[in-house]
Parts: C-alpha cells; sequence; structure tokens
C-alpha cells in the first residue's frame, strides 16, 4: 500500500486549523495526522527539501512570511518576517536553498528572503514593485505578482495585471531586472510549471484567459512565445478563472484546475512536449489548488471546505468518495517525509 502525507492550508483565523497534516492512500483513503491553530490565512506554504522547516504566508494587507520547526504533532515558530507589502500569495526556494521568495498579489511586488543555515530566513534583502495595468478592469487595474518562479540564477516572476513574466537576476539577494516576457493581452499569467525532459520550455497557465501559454528558450533570458492552448469549450460562455498546473509524475500528463466551469483539464503531452487536447473532468466546486499521488488526483474546494480524491483514468477523473474536511483550503503540498515527524 502506498502511503503519501500532504500539508493542506486554508484561509482561516488564528483560532480555526488553518493548517492539516494527513496521510491518504488509495486503498484507505484520508488519514489527519496533526491538525494547527495559530496561523493567519496560510494561503500559500512551502516545506524546506532537507530540513524540517516549513514556510508559510500571511496573506493580509500587511502580509508576513513566517518559518516553522516540524515536530512529530507540533510546529513552533521560528521567525516572522513582514514582506513589506499586501497580500502575499506564493512561495519558492532558489535551487540551492539560500533564498526564499515570496509574491504580494495586491502590492504587485516580489519579495526575496536570505535563509540561514537552518533554514530560517533571517532579513529581507530585496523587495520589487512592478508597475502598469491589464486591459481587464475588474482584475488588471494594477500589477499583481502571482508567482516566482526560479530557474538557476534567475527568478521568473509571473504578473496577472500587467500580462507580463519578469526575469529578474539573483545576485545575492539583490533582484536585477533582465528582461520581460509579454503575454497576451488581458491573458492574466498566473502559474508556472516546466516538464523535465524539455527543460528549454516554459508552461504557463493564464488565469483570466483559462489557456496555458507555453515559451520555448532562445538564450538565457530571452524566450520565445509558441503555442496559446486554449481549455474552455467552444461553446463554454460561462465565467471561469483557471488556477493550479502541475505534470504527473511521468510527465506523460499536464493538469489544470478550473474555478467556475469546476473542472480538471488533462491534457496529453507528446514527444515534442507539447500538450493535446484537454479533455475537462468535473470535480469539486472551485478548485484552486491540487496534488498527484500516484494514479489519484487530491483537489482542494475553497468554497466547500473539503479535499476529495479522484483517480486518474487516462484521460479522466473518476470520483472515488475519498473526502477529507477543512477550513477553505487553497493549497496543496507535498510532505518531504522526514524521520523527525512521519
Amino acid at each position: 500500500m502506498h502511503l503519501q502525507s500532504f500539508w493542506i492550508s486554508s484561509y482561516a483565523t488564528p483560532e480555526q486549523e488553518g493548517l492539516i497534516r494527513c496521510r491518504f492512500s488509495s486503498e484507505k483513503g484520508f488519514e489527519t495526522e496533526a491538525a494547527f491553530t495559530g496561523l493567519t490565512n496560510p494561503s500559500f506554504i512551502l516545506e524546506h527539501p532537507s530540513l524540517p522547516v516549513l514556510y508559510t504566508v500571511e496573506e493580509k494587507r500587511e502580509g508576513a512570511v513566517c518559518a516553522w520547526e516540524i515536530g512529530q504533532d507540533t510546529l513552533r515558530l521560528l521567525t516572522w518576517l513582514p514582506t513589506d507589502d499586501a497580500d502575499p500569495c506564493y512561495l519558492s526556494l532558489s535551487p540551492d536553498s539560500r533564498w526564499l521568495f515570496a509574491t504580494n498579489y495586491s502590492g504587485g511586488s516580489v519579495a526575496c528572503f536570505r535563509l540561514d543555515d537552518t533554514g530560517i530566513p533571517t532579513e529581507r534583502t530585496d523587495l520589487r514593485r512592478h508597475r502598469g495595468s491589464g486591459p481587464r478592469t475588474d482584475r488588471q487595474e494594477a500589477a499583481h505578482a502571482h508567482c516566482a518562479f526560479p530557474r538557476k540564477d534567475r527568478v521568473l516572476v509571473c504578473d496577472l495585471g500587467t500580462d507580463e513574466i519578469v526575469i529578474y537576476r539573483n545576485d545575492q539577494g539583490e533582484l536585477e531586472e533582465y528582461g520581460r516576457l509579454s503575454a497576451p493581452p488581458g491573458s492574466g499569467p498566473r502559474h508556472l510549471a516546466t516538464h523535465p525532459a524539455y527543460p528549454e520550455l516554459l508552461y504557463c497557465v493564464a488565469e483570466l484567459a483559462s489557456t496555458v501559454l507555453i515559451w520555448r528558450a532562445t538564450g538565457t533570458d530571452s524566450f520565445e512565445l509558441i503555442r496559446e492552448i486554449p481549455m474552455l469549450p467552444a461553446d463554454y460562455s460561462g465565467a471561469n478563472i483557471a488556477a493550479a498546473i502541475r505534470f504527473t509524475k511521468d510527465g506523460r500528463k499536464l493538469l489544470v484546475s478550473h474555478r467556475g466551469l469546476d473542472s480538471i483539464a488533462v491534457m496529453p503531452v507528446s514527444g515534442d512536449g507539447i500538450p493535446g487536447k484537454p479533455v475537462l473532468s468535473p470535480c469539486v466546486r472551485y478548485p484552486r489548488d491540487f496534488a498527484i499521488a500516484e494514479d489519484n488526483v487530491i483537489i482542494a474546494s475553497q468554497t466547500d471546505g473539503e479535499v476529495r480524491a479522484y483517480r486518474l483514468h487516462e484521460d479522466r477523473l473518476e470520483e472515488t468518495g475519498m473526502i477529507i474536511q477543512a477550513q477553505a483550503p487553497v493549497c496543496l503540498q507535498p510532505c518531504i517525509g522526514r524521520q523527525e515527524y512521519v
């Protein structure tokens, strides 16, 4: 029996259980390992790859990042540092795990933090604010940095508000802009992904247009947009915003979640790395995030306060009936599974 442990984080007040660690197997379903209060809107979380440290955001007007020591069934706050901008919504680590990046959605900025040898953020070393807007006045009235995606010594920052991906060079904690990629007007680039077999390709989910944008690297800081893949049915006229983008472990499928149509798009990946026609499978309401566990897709419903498991069969999802309750879940991350807390 294969077991996989996950963190589930939520929009929550400190009195509510904003963070859950659970175990999942296709035979037994979900089992809660630990649940934690004392966090404020930990809408994005990230575990250190080699140390028992968990990073969380505080998504609020006076945004912050927190680092927690992971115990068997405890979390101990190690540090709290302000991002100096509003509503941090994404965290990522540099490849050498020496720098932590946080994007501030409402502030339209990216912050960089120095980590010490124990993985604790010690200071904010830089903050880069974006300027601009897009054609969608309801969502693009200003810059909205949504994702910081490290590639070697570069950090690519999606800005949903300006329809750009800004490329920074990380020079010992100082971010220097090297270039910008222009997305189609009104598309709203949200999150990025790469494929292990095609490192020259950059995959972006465009939240507002519900498309997948694919760039091919033509140099260290230059890319060409080679494909824009629509994911919604041609006859669909309702509201929809795309959210999470992930590859299966074998890289043979690309999955994207859709809020409004409330579905997961499953796309086969061909020999050139270009995804094929999406097949849409209904799932939970408002699926902001999902995780993949072997042949199962674990999907969080922000509106219904639950996380459900679906079996990925060929190009479609099948309901398993396995479910765990959570407070407005919005982020799922796999546990590293170190001996300290397993």
